[in-house]
């Protein structure tokens, strides 16, 4: 074989590597890891779906090893659970970059991480604010049980399969608050008003310019009068 044929061997197998190191782990290989259940409700209406709004509203997340998986050991190597929100299909239509990818290093799936807890097999419960950061959309939560290192080894979810169940709609800010609706109505007001006072000055100070104009105009009617009226007289004497 040439020296030209291993370099390219060499390259192609080097390259191969490196695709294989930076590939994440596929989530079609943990269907059969869907060792947690996960649940996830509204906090003001203690629902599993419904509306929460963004800045005020919480979810209270809890997630447990599957109780059919007790004492099998399949839960022997989870280190930490990462709990995300998702997507649900009906927010990732024509959204591409919410597209779901098998390899989770490129899913964009769920892509807003919660947070991070110690995995136990009973399990654990966490409260989180919606942060005013995540878009609003329909989502669902799901929890990765996760080894040392950070690699997925196994999953749950608080939707079923098709993603269709126990959706959560979150309401984004809209970017206007009930103070700020408050200050625009009292400013209103009040420019209004001002606006009323200024209109009432100037027409106050119109008659009064008007009645000066009129006394002046009349007064000079009166002196021509009396000017012709002496003019008169002086003709007939």
């Amino acid at each position: 074989m040439s020296a030209m044929k291993i370099a390219l061997v060499l390259a192609v197998a080097l390259l191969a590597l490196v695709s294989v190191a930076e590939a994440g782990v596929s989530f079609k290989s943990l269907n059969s890891s869907k060792t947690l259940t996960v649940q996830a409700k509204i906090q003001a209406t203690n629902l599993t779906s419904g509306q929460a709004h963004v800045g005020t509203d919480h979810l209270v997340i809890s997630w447990a090893l599957n109780s059919s998986f007790d004492g099998t050991g399949k839960d022997a190597r989870y280190a930490n659970v990462k709990i995300r929100l998702c997507y649900a299909p009906v927010s990732q239509t024509d959204r591409g970059w919410r597209k779901t990818k098998d390899d989770l290093e490129k899913d964009k799936t769920c892509s807003k991480g919660i947070t991070q807890q110690k995995y136990v097999s009973t399990g654990n419960t966490t409260t989180w604010r919606i942060t005013k950061d995540v878009p609003g959309a329909v989502y669902f939560v799901r929890v990765y049980a996760v080894d040392a290192l950070g690699t997925e080894l196994g999953w749950g979810q608080t939707t079923d399969k098709a993603k269709t169940t126990n959706l959560i709609e979150i309401v984004p800010i809209s970017g206007r608050h009930v103070s700020i609706d408050i200050a625009a109505a009292v400013f209103s007001v009040f420019s209004v008003g001002s606006l009323m006072g200024f209109l009432g000055l100037e027409a106050i100070k119109q008659r009064k310019a008007n009645s000066k104009a009129g006394h002046f105009f009349r007064e000079a009617f009166i002196d021509t009068i009396r000017g012709q009226s002496v003019l008169r007289e002086v003709k007939i004497i």
